[in-house]
């Protein structure tokens, strides 16, 4: 499906959806509109071949658009555990956007690094983005973000399976046509395929939606019950109901009622009540133990939270004193690897006498994810998985 260049401009005209969904524009352009994001995008290198021979590497990573392409790309090339990950499932890659280059920032990286790649489209990006984004030179071309699979093994197939919508970004500040989806890519992997998905889910609303999209995964799921499946992605398993007052509320008042301790063994362990999804997960087949380390992924400041500007002054003041051990910052477990039919190695339990390197029990990536310097606000996450 071939992207059409009066589609953006069209789609940023309305101010509701239902304008945009009444005007005649969308009724001449509405299917190609939703083929094109729901049609997956190869690039196939010639040069791609695997690093490790004896066990498979995979990294995960939301790349935060992309935006520090250089430091992104330093570390998935140069990395000493990076640097053998034969798969890379990427969340927030930028297709087309100012802030980001205008690369085709998940093809680039395929590029440099002799690797295929898939793209899921998931939205039509119709604003610069946030912050600092606003300050990009130029203009935005295709004005896409989404998720990715590379590879340096053969991939076979590809879908991109939508995700029931339980936000609408296209009324919101940062204003977006299109919806979550969960891309999936069939990868020849030895003597079998694997089907590798990349998914983002939703920010919003309450961990209960979460579920309701992982569910819909599962009944999606593009191969048969004894296939492999490896899913790898941002999970936004932050365990609060947000998008209210009350909410926040609820929220803010679980902070202060709790010891700073308990509430971090809470958000570094979401799947320990909190959040319904990995119940879903569990009941339809899938793992995560020896996948996942429970070190955190992502940080957040309490001010920098959409939410709080709903806060009186008081309860922010109360709120940052409760979080002063950790610097005033939320630290949150969000990036996730699912398995099926699968099995995880831990630490030097599989020898590349190839590539001089071992197997490594799963874990994230020590370094920086907030504020001047990082290369993402998300670090990636590995693991192992043996390949017989």
């Amino acid at each position: 499906m071939t992207f059409e260049a009066d589609w953006i401009g069209n789609l940023s005209e309305y101010g509701t959806l239902d304008e945009l969904r009444r005007s005649a524009f969308y009724a001449a352009s509405r299917a190609r509109i939703l083929s094109y994001l729901e049609t997956p995008q190869f690039f196939l290198s010639g040069t791609a071949s695997p690093r490790l021979q004896a066990f498979l590497r995979v990294a995960q990573w939301n790349i935060e658009k992309g935006r520090r392409f250089d430091s992104i790309l330093g570390l998935l090339g140069g990395n000493d555990i990076l640097k053998w990950a034969d798969i890379v499932i990427l969340n927030e890659a930028d297709y087309g956007m100012a802030r980001s280059g205008n690369r085709h920032v998940a093809r680039e990286l395929a590029e440099r690094l002799g690797m295929h790649m898939v793209f899921g489209p998931a939205h039509f990006e119709l604003t610069k983005g946030t912050e600092e984004d606003l300050a990009a030179e130029g203009g935005n071309r295709e004005s896409i973000q989404g998720n990715a699979v590379l590879s340096r093994y053969p991939v076979l197939d590809a879908a991109v399976i939508p995700l029931p919508g339980t936000f609408e970004p296209y009324e919101f500040g940062e204003k977006r046509f299109g919806g979550r989806c969960c891309l999936w890519a069939k990868i020849q992997l030895g003597r079998q395929p694997v089907w590798v998905g990349s998914v983002h889910l939703e920010l919003r609303n309450t961990p209960r939606c979460r579920a309701v999209q992982v569910q819909h995964i599962i009944e999606n799921l593009p191969g048969g019950e004894k296939e492999t499946f490896l899913l790898g992605g941002d999970l936004n398993t932050n365990g609060f109901r947000r998008g209210t007052g009350w909410r926040t509320i609820l929220s803010i008042s679980r902070i202060l009622l709790h010891r700073a301790a308990k509430i971090k063994e809470q958000l570094l362990h979401p799947e320990k009540g909190r959040e319904p999804l990995f119940d879903t997960f569990r009941r339809n087949g899938f793992f995560w133990e020896g996948l996942n380390s429970n070190e955190e992924t992502a940080r957040s400041a309490i001010h920098a939270l959409e939410e709080s500007a709903l806060l009186p002054g008081f309860l922010m003041d109360a709120v940052q004193k409760r979080l002063k051990p950790y610097n005033g910052y939320l630290c949150f477990k969000l990036d996730w690897f699912l398995g099926k039919n699968l099995r995880a190695l831990g630490d030097g339990e599989k020898l590349d006498a190839g590539a001089g390197t071992a197997s490594r029990r799963a874990g994230s990536l020590k370094g920086k994810n907030y504020g001047p310097g990082r290369a993402s606000d998300h670090l990636p996450i590995y693991a192992d998985i043996d390949l017989q």
